[in-house]
């Protein structure tokens, strides 16, 4: 598609018809903090798609070259999940870190694997009850990593989990609760996954708990 021509049938209009109230003055100047705020939200989802967008045609016509390198994803880890504790604690939320020994190295692009704990991370809080349990675990098997994050939150239906690695799909239970997210995260998460010659897969029970399982190759 074209990315400019996608974007503007998005977003753009929603942005020209806020500015054009405030300009033309036909609301009260106490209202116009509620209309900047419509607009500042629609700029950072133009700012979210357009990077995603870009990210994704870089991996699908590999333009990008993978910055390999070996690196404690245990650390990595624990970096991402300390990003979250402001909305953790904020909500009750519980980050329980189940890692496989002190250390544990991967050999793979880190900036993009981050992406993906950054990812997955987000959604599982996002989907999450208040005073719930989110529990992140690696462990080692013939020579791959496994980092596996579990919540407890509104989860997939069968006839929905073949589809949430397509871009911008979103199910009709995560409609309500993600309406900042562009629907891209998933889908740049598996095809970084996929460039490592890792996988990313997910096993849900709606109502009870999503595991999404991220297969990296170790050291």
């Amino acid at each position: 598609w074209c990315l400019g021509q996608l974007i503007g049938w998005l977003l753009v209009p929603v942005m020209n018809a806020n500015l054009d109230v405030i300009l033309r003055s036909t609301i009260p100047v106490e209202m116009q903090d509620k209309y900047l705020g419509i607009i500042v939200y629609e700029a950072d989802r133009l700012e979210k798609l357009t990077k995603g967008l870009l990210t994704l045609n870089e991996l699908d016509i590999h333009k990008r070259l993978l910055n390999i390198q070996t690196f404690d994803i245990n650390d990595a880890i624990k970096k991402a999940a300390a990003t979250y504790e402001g909305d953790c604690t904020r909500r009750h939320i519980l980050l329980e870190l189940i890692l496989s020994g002190r250390e544990l190295y991967a050999r793979a692009d880190i900036e993009q694997i981050q992406q993906v704990l950054h990812n997955l991370l987000n959604n599982a809080i996002k989907f999450s009850p208040d005073h719930s349990t989110i529990i992140i675990e690696t462990t080692e098997k013939n020579d791959k990593i496994f980092v596996s994050v579990k919540d407890h939150g509104v989860g997939i239906a069968k006839e929905n989990l073949s589809r949430i690695w397509e871009r911008f799909y979103k199910t009709d239970l995560s409609r309500g609760k993600d309406k900042k997210g562009t629907g891209l995260g998933l889908a740049i998460s598996h095809r970084v996954a996929k460039a490592h010659n890792g996988n990313l897969v997910v096993s849900s029970v709606p109502g009870i708990s999503t595991v999404f399982t991220l297969t990296l190759p170790i050291q």
